[in-house]
């Protein structure tokens, strides 16, 4: 059985990053979530190839995951 990725999160990081996924993009809990627990596979492959990014669910996750996604939405809504 798989383990959400989440789950694995602190709760304040789970908060944090889940209200700031739903502030840039404006969209509902669900959907942030949905997005936070893609992100997870990505994240730990980031951190195996050489420590491109620190642990999943650390503060730079929380940090500069939410930055990502409105990076990606800007450009998506410039296209």
């Amino acid at each position: 059985m798989n383990r959400d990725p989440l789950d694995v999160m602190p709760a304040a990081s789970r908060r944090e990053v889940i209200a700031a996924v739903c502030s840039v993009l404006e969209v509902d809990t669900v959907t942030a979530e949905d997005l936070v627990r893609s992100a997870g596979p990505l994240w730990d492959a980031m951190e195996r190839a050489g420590g491109l990014v620190d642990g999943w669910g650390g503060g730079e996750f929380c940090h500069r995951f939410p930055r990502v996604l409105a990076f990606i939405r800007s450009r998506a809504v410039d296209a």
